[in-house]
């Protein structure tokens, strides 16, 4: 599979040796970075599979979704995954949308960890099977090109005549 996550930890300290511990059971190491920069510089060190993040990834007064954009136009293929406190509420259904893979509670809880891993781990490798798989070209019977060559005919002259009226 792919062979790190990134961890862009913010002001929160993150429960490292849980994390190492659980990644390396997915083959994956740890590597942590402070900026785009450094995490720029470690997609060309091989395939980061997840990044980790906090809100104030990039200091405070950034959103959720300023957060999640910055990143993702960085790094659209990662899966992002929000890590907050317990008492922080977020908005999970906005912050999928806006293009996070899934969110882990601080401090970080090794099931949890496992888990969402877990479903990283699973997205990669669905990710990796249909890549592999070979497009299939079905191809067109005759009469299935004359019946469509027909009704775009037929569709296009509808639209001429009513556009004359």
């Amino acid at each position: 599979m792919s062979d790190k996550i990134v961890v862009m930890p913010g002001p929160d300290r993150v429960d490292l040796p849980v994390l190492r511990t659980v990644a390396g059971e997915f083959g994956w190491v740890v590597e942590i970075t402070r900026g785009l920069c450094e995490i720029t510089a470690a997609q060309a060190c091989g395939r980061t599979s997840a990044v980790l993040f906090h809100r104030d990834t990039f200091g405070s007064g950034y959103s959720w979704f300023e957060t999640i954009r910055r990143l993702k136009l960085e790094l659209p293929e990662v899966r992002l995954v929000a890590c907050h406190g317990f008492a922080e509420s977020i908005d999970w259904p906005a912050l999928s949308e806006a293009g996070a893979f899934h969110s882990l509670w601080l401090p970080l809880k090794e099931s949890e960890v496992r888990r969402s891993l877990g479903f990283v781990w699973e997205a990669e490798r669905r990710s990796l099977e249909s890549a592999r798989e070979p497009i299939e070209a079905i191809p067109m019977r005759s009469h299935d090109a004359t019946h469509f060559s027909r009704e775009f005919r037929a569709l296009h002259v509808r639209s001429r005549v009513s556009a004359a009226f």
